[in-house]
């Protein structure tokens, strides 16, 4: 891809390269403003790159192939006022689908989420958990052919988590790509099949948490690995010259490995 954006004199991305794969599941962590988001609305046409080129099954991304792709924003863009039952079949019809078959997904959504309870309710009345499960299956409605979630578990409880985590790894063995950003290290460690790490906009590392681990050097054994966290945590540090002290590290780990 090699997707590149700056914003004025902010370079938000640098030359970022990333592979989605049929099952994978790709946790994409980095601090706040390391450039998670820009990517993901780059790939969905929400911004355009300065450089760099988006392709989906090996052609340009189009309006077409994208509205294939079941994407949850982070700014949660769904009608406040809106019955839940409702805005789940208006997002499945202008995503193509006949009313009878939107009805049915919306159906099935509402069940498996556990918010069948909450259909002919508005959105605003739901707690932030629960619209968030309401935001997934908008994003699920319409049987997509790829994921792109943005922090989908931010301010979620461990019920929520869960059940969150449940329904990517299902959709993950039907064999969906998925792409999940988080600044939450022991999440993405339980969740992904695969990790890429970002900082000031560039790419410093990609691999299964175990190949990560090994890239660290980090004491691990069969029963009790190294938790993601431990290693790599103050890549999302607050202290932004200690930050870049330990991405300089990992960057040296990963050149001489």
């Amino acid at each position: 891809m090699g997707i590149s954006k700056a914003f004025g004199s902010t370079q938000a991305l640098c030359d970022v390269n990333l592979t989605m794969e049929p099952g994978v599941i790709f946790g994409f962590v980095g601090a706040n403003g390391a450039g998670k988001t820009t990517l993901m609305r780059i790939i969905m046409g929400v911004l355009l790159s300065d450089s760099g080129e988006i392709l989906i099954n090996d052609h340009s991304a189009s309006q077409d192939n994208r509205r294939r792709i079941g994407y949850m924003p982070s700014e949660r863009g769904l009608y406040a006022k809106m019955k839940i039952f409702e805005q789940l079949v208006f997002f499945a019809e202008i995503r193509g689908m006949e009313k009878s078959e939107a009805r049915k997904s919306a159906k099935e959504w509402i069940e498996r989420l556990d918010i069948a309870r909450y259909a002919e309710k508005n959105l605003e009345t739901l707690s932030t958990g629960n619209q968030q499960r309401v935001q997934l299956a908008v994003a699920l409605i319409a049987k997509p052919r790829a994921l792109i979630l943005d922090e989908p578990f931010s301010g979620l409880d461990p019920i929520a988590v869960k059940t969150m985590s449940d329904v990517i790894r299902e959709q993950a063995r039907e064999g969906l790509p998925i792409l999940f950003s988080s600044h939450q290290l022991e999440l993405i460690d339980q969740v992904s099949t695969k990790v890429a790490i970002i900082s000031h906009g560039k790419i410093i590392a990609t691999g299964t948490p175990t190949e990560l681990r090994k890239v660290a050097k980090a004491p691990e054994t069969i029963e009790i690995p190294t938790p993601l966290a431990t290693i790599f945590g103050d890549l999302i540090a607050d202290d932004e010259t200690y930050h870049d002290k330990v991405v300089s590290e990992f960057e040296r780990r990963g050149k001489n490995a």
